[in-house]
């Protein structure tokens, strides 16, 4: 039987961060890790227009990642043949 991949999670993450602003209800959280270049990169080819390395919002007053598993983007799933700049090899 294959065994099966554990799935990443933000909330099992040391680069997941969470900032409350002063006087706002809801956690925002983001994704801290080195390497943020592949981040933006993964934003911009995908043309995406929200803040890179954006997680979510969490819920009223709650400490809790607002989601299950990691983002598309995030960079523990990237594939191993993609080099430092997120381009594959030819």
């Amino acid at each position: 039987m294959k065994e099966k991949e554990q799935a990443i999670r933000c909330s099992e993450c040391s680069h997941c961060s969470g900032f409350r602003p002063v006087g706002n209800t809801r956690t925002e959280f983001t994704c801290t890790h080195p390497d943020q270049r592949y981040i933006q990169d993964y934003f911009s080819r995908k043309n995406m227009r929200k803040m890179p390395g954006f997680i979510g919002f969490g819920e009223r007053y709650s400490e809790e990642v607002p989601v299950r598993t990691a983002p598309a983007w995030c960079p523990k799933k990237r594939a191993p043949e993609e080099d430092r700049n997120g381009q594959c090899p030819p």
